[in-house]
């Protein structure tokens, strides 16, 4: 007799069960995920003892029809596709079938419902996989189910359960992962009688993200969205600020199904690179919506992993989709942008000819003198053209009249005269033998609006010239010899030295490189380092980068190196022995993804040892200095290592901090 067997229905729906269900949150998500694709607009959870021993999930979905109720605890029994072929557009959050069956075969379970097109509702009782119970019962449309004692029939699962509160926290884990995958759903979530998670269903999720995470992080992050070719890229993300020392807030979703990906989590963190410091991870939740026939997401029983048609076009779509909504938030917070913005508005509002610009409003005001010539204007003293009109002085006018010499007079009034070289009276045409006064129809006298152009265009100049060279921001001061202090746009700016220094010199370095062959410097001694094995392993692993910038090294024993050569990097003073400790340093905490960018980290080094330290006194003409360079760097709002170079205070801050404001 052969040793080969088929098994069971009831031990086939626990071995699936261990494959879909191996814990209480396990059962939550599947069941918060069938209310979805039934169309819910209200989802309750509700658990006791982390849901070891109850789990209640109530929605206002389609509901089961009556005929449905007992099949759908069979497996593979499934409403969401038909034939092999809709395996390949799936669209829905389930589509197996396992998932009840798997439930029902570990727990008790009690399934109320009553579909939308039916008059009654069906009660029907599962315990072990065995249906016990099935009768009509009042319900209102939708479903609740209740499951009891998980894990009951099969202790050797049960033991390796945790502690109450960790399950509970397990649980909690997968409804916030729906919950930001459908801001549009109210879901509610209560732990032993304690509500924890209670969203509005507004379909707003930064909302979502305030229930979940509260006000710290909610005010750290910046819509996205993205469109890239047939991808489309939505969500949020947080600002460095609220950066972990882990991915637990990486939160990433394909068609609203949440996934861990690899290529999602490297897209989104190399958008961010350079604006968060080694290891650091970014708060995000971004979704990415495709066409279903782009990806497979039969891949895994617990459906967390995908795979993609075009792995590229992905990775680029969420990665700019990240980089660019960051860059436009640097440019409207960061000083260096917007100093820079300023500059070029200044440059582009000076960039044509004043004289041609002259001609052009002399040209209206010759406009203005033909309306003119036929009007009688009384005699007047020519200080009046800045001094406050009195009325008694034109009562002879008409309306006609009286509008004509209003926009005589603006004209007149806009011609330059404060801290400027103004024209003498002959320039206006007005001689010192008539008292200061004129007429409009002597042909011997020009009138005042006739200003000669050179002239006007010297006062112009002058002008212009006096407004750039106006100060774009007010220097206040340094503090602590660490942070440069300025003032703009009714903000205070805390610009700090030594990362601007560093990202100042990263540029000039990187550019160095970029533009010249790689040449060493030879030492007149040179330098034995002692290095641990563990050190000497790093050095041997990452030598080709040591000599492709200019370091000469010869192993000198089994636990040193000889520095013969450093890198050229012109007039920087670095202490190359500790500058190469440090990047050894940082090639041996660095994980396998870092290491990749050995290049960059061993650049960013070479610019931190550079840089002016902290706690080091810098005049203030060469504070003024950094800024002005700052401004040439394409990235001036972190250092290298990803920390801010500026934050600021608003006015509003202040005031709120001093009790003005509430």
């Amino acid at each position: 007799m052969g040793s080969i067997v088929l098994l069971d229905d009831n031990t086939i729906n626990k071995i699936a069960a261990g494959e879909v269900v191996d814990r209480p949150s396990s059962i939550v998500k599947e069941l918060v995920e069938n209310s979805i694709d039934a169309g819910a607009k209200n989802i309750t959870v509700e658990i006791k003892r982390g849901g070891i021993d109850y789990i209640k999930v109530t929605d206002d979905g389609s509901g089961f029809r009556a005929d449905d109720t007992e099949i759908a605890f069979e497996r593979h029994a499934t409403s969401k596709i038909r034939k092999e072929a809709d395996i390949l557009k799936i669209t829905s959050m389930g589509f197996r079938g396992e998932a009840l069956a798997s439930i029902a075969a570990i727990a008790k379970v009690t399934l109320i419902t009553k579909h939308k097109d039916e008059q009654t509702g069906t009660k029907v009782v599962v315990e072990g996989g065995q249906v016990i119970l099935n009768e009509v019962a009042p319900s209102n449309q939708g479903t609740t189910l209740i499951i009891r004692d998980v894990f009951y029939n099969t202790p050797a699962r049960y033991k390796f359960l945790k502690k109450d509160y960790t399950e509970a926290g397990y649980v909690e884990d997968a409804i916030t992962k729906v919950a930001l995958s459908h801001p549009e759903i109210a879901i509610k979530y209560i732990n032993s009688g304690k509500q924890i998670i209670n969203t509005s269903g507004d379909g707003k999720l930064e909302n979502v993200v305030y229930s979940i995470f509260g006000r710290d992080i909610y005010t750290s992050i910046l819509p996205l969205e993205y469109e890239y070719e047939d991808i489309k890229v939505k969500g949020v993300i947080g600002l460095p600020v609220v950066s972990r020392s882990s991915r637990s807030n990486e939160f990433t979703y394909i068609n609203s199904r949440f996934v861990k990906d690899k290529t999602l989590m490297s897209a989104i963190e190399k958008g961010y690179s350079e604006k968060l410091m080694i290891n650091k991870f970014p708060f995000a939740v971004i979704n990415v919506s495709m066409s279903p026939e782009t990806l497979d997401v039969n891949v895994h029983p617990a459906k967390l992993e995908v795979k993609f048609e075009n792995e590229n076009k992905v990775f680029e779509a969420v990665y700019y989709a990240v980089k660019n909504t960051l860059e436009q938030y640097n440019k409207s917070t960061n000083p260096f942008t917007i100093l820079k913005d300023k500059k070029e508005d200044l440059e582009e509002k000076y960039s044509t000819s004043n004289y041609n610009e002259y001609q052009s409003q002399n040209q209206s005001v010759e406009e203005e003198k033909s309306e003119l010539e036929n009007v009688i204007v009384p005699k007047y003293n020519i200080s009046d053209f800045t001094s406050e009109r009195k009325e008694n002085d034109y009562t002879n006018l008409t309306k006609k009249e009286e509008d004509v010499l209003e926009d005589y007079l603006n004209t007149v009034g806009k011609m330059p005269a404060i801290n400027l070289d103004i024209p003498n009276s002959e320039s206006f045409g007005v001689s010192e033998n008539d008292e200061n006064t004129y007429s409009v129809q002597s042909e011997e006298k020009k009138p005042a609006f006739e200003v000669p152009n050179e002239e006007y265009v010297e006062t112009t100049i002058a002008y212009e010239e006096e407004e750039k060279a106006k100060p774009l921001y007010k220097y206040i001061g340094c503090a602590f010899n660490t942070y440069i202090i300025i003032e703009m746009d009714s903000k205070l700016y805390f610009i700090d030295q030594h990362a601007a220094h560093e990202r100042y010199l990263y540029d000039k370095i990187k550019a160095y490189f970029e533009e010249k062959e790689k040449d060493s410097q030879m030492l007149l001694i040179p330098e034995i380092v002692e290095l641990r094995t563990a050190e000497m392993q790093a050095v041997n692993e990452n030598i080709g980068y040591f000599e492709k910038y200019g370091y000469i090294l010869e192993k000198f024993s089994d636990t040193s190196y000889k520095i013969s050569g450093v890198p050229n990097i012109g007039d920087i003073k670095i202490n190359y022995k500790d500058m190469f400790m440090d990047i050894v340093d940082e090639y041996m905490t660095g994980n396998k993804s870092q290491r990749q960018q050995n290049e960059y980290r061993f650049l960013a080094t070479i610019a931190c040892k550079a840089a002016v330290k902290g706690n080091i006194p810098i005049t203030k003409e060469e504070q003024i200095n950094l800024i002005e360079r700052m401004l040439e760097s394409s990235e001036p709002f972190t250092c290298p290592h990803g920390r801010p170079t500026a934050i600021n205070y608003t006015r509003y801050d202040l005031e709120k901090k001093f009790g003005r404001k509430v």
